[in-house]
């Protein structure tokens, strides 16, 4: 699948579709809830298309911008996870193991 693919399926709010790598189910988490704080007005363009380029840049980002990017992504997981988005909980879990690996 490629990164538009991906963006596609994120935009839409779909489901994590089955076969991805773990860096690609990142990507989608990453750039699913990025899609949705922008539906929701959370973040503007300007601010959601710099942050996707990140997102599609990911494993090939340092490892100092990889753990800025997850920790964003973490923290706006567990918001919703707070909120009573169940999927937002083992979704911030994956991501948390992915901010522990990115700092060796």
């Amino acid at each position: 699948m490629t990164f538009t693919d991906l963006k596609k399926a994120a935009y839409h709010g779909r489901p994590i579709p089955a076969g991805l790598s773990e860096t690609e189910r990142l990507q989608y988490i990453a750039a699913r809830r990025i899609y949705a704080g922008y539906r929701s007005g959370e973040i503007d363009r300007t601010e959601a298309e710099p942050m996707l380029g990140k997102v599609q840049e990911y494993p090939r980002l340092m490892a100092v911008d990889k753990r800025a990017l997850l920790r964003y992504v973490f923290a706006l997981l567990c918001e919703d996870a707070g909120y009573g988005d169940r999927e937002a909980l083992g979704c911030s879990k994956l991501v948390a193991r992915a901010m522990k690996a990115a700092q060796h």
